[in-house]
C-alpha cells in the first residue's frame, strides 16, 4: 500500500513547500506509464470488412484523444501504472500535457479508477496499420482482444468498466502545458480500499458544445518532454534533482 504523506505541497513553477526536505520521483514513460485510445463508433475510414472501430486498439498512439469530434464519435483514454512499486503519497501529481483541442471551450475531464484488468495493446489507429494485432489490448468493447489467441476478454460495461463512486478532475483551459488532476489522492485512497490498482479511464463531460468537445494530451509513446507523468513526493527525505522536471502548473 501507498505510504501516507502529512505535509501541505504548493506548486508554484517548482516551489514545493513541506514541514521537511522532501524527495521527488516521477513515472513516465513507456516503462512506467502505459496508456491507448478507445472508440465509441462503428464506421472507420480504411476498415477491414466486417471490422468497426469499436474493436480497434491503440496502444501505439502518440496522442490520447478524450471527448467528441463529430457526431456521437467518442474517444476514451485508458492508463495504468506498470513502474509503480506501490508506495505512493497522497502528495501524488498525475500531470498530462494538452496538445491541442477541437475548440478553445474549457472542458472538464473525469478520471474514474478502473474495475477490470486491461491490457495497453499495440495498434497504431482505427485507420493505420494491419488490423486486427493478433495480440491486440483494450477496444470498446473489449478489456483485451486477442484474436490470434482467441482469449479475448469483454468489458461488462461497453465503453470500459470503472467506478464513478470515486472521480477527480480537470479542467483542460490551456494548450501547450501540462495541467494537474484535482484530488488525486482519492484514486489512491480507493486503490488502498479495494485492492484493486487496474488502472484509471479519462472520459471528457462533453458539455455543449458536444461534438467539438475533444481534447488531445500526449502519450506515452509521443515526444518525450509532452508524455502523461506521476509526480512523487515522499516527505522526510532529501530533495531529488528530479524536482527539476516540475513544469510551471500555473493554478495547479
Amino acid at each position: 500500500m501507498k505510504a501516507r504523506a502529512a505535509c501541505s505541497i504548493i506548486l508554484g513553477f517548482t516551489a514545493l513547500a513541506c514541514s521537511a526536505p522532501a524527495a521527488v520521483d516521477t513515472l513516465k514513460g513507456t516503462s512506467d506509464i502505459e496508456d491507448c485510445v478507445i472508440y465509441s463508433w462503428a464506421d472507420c475510414n480504411d476498415e477491414v470488412e466486417e471490422e468497426e472501430c469499436r474493436r480497434y486498439n491503440t496502444g501505439a498512439t502518440t496522442n490520447l484523444q478524450v471527448g467528441t469530434s463529430g457526431p456521437n464519435w467518442e474517444r476514451r483514454a485508458l492508463l495504468k501504472l506498470p513502474g509503480w512499486d506501490e508506495r505512493m503519497p497522497d502528495s501524488s501529481k498525475l500531470l498530462l500535457y494538452l496538445k491541442g483541442e477541437a475548440d478553445a471551450t474549457d472542458r472538464r475531464i473525469f478520471l474514474y479508477p478502473v474495475t477490470t484488468p486491461f491490457f495497453e495493446g499495440s495498434e497504431l489507429s482505427y485507420n493505420l496499420g494491419d488490423y486486427p494485432d493478433p495480440d491486440s489490448g483494450a477496444t470498446w468493447y473489449h478489456a483485451w482482444l486477442d484474436v490470434g489467441d482467441g482469449d479475448s476478454s469483454n468489458w461488462s460495461f461497453s465503453g470500459g468498466d470503472y467506478t464513478m463512486a470515486v472521480a477527480c478532475t480537470l479542467l483542460v483551459n490551456d494548450t501547450g502545458t501540462y495541467l494537474s488532476f484535482d484530488d488525486f489522492n482519492r484514486i489512491l485512497n480507493y486503490w488502498d480500499t479495494s485492492g484493486n490498482a487496474y488502472g484509471f479511464i479519462l472520459i471528457n463531460e462533453n458539455a455543449f458544445p458536444a461534438n467539438t468537445s475533444m481534447k488531445n494530451f500526449g502519450s506515452t509513446e509521443g515526444d518525450i518532454s509532452k508524455v502523461p507523468m506521476v509526480i512523487l513526493y515522499y516527505p522526510g527525505e532529501a530533495i531529488s534533482r528530479r524536482l527539476r522536471m516540475i513544469k510551471s502548473l500555473g493554478g495547479t
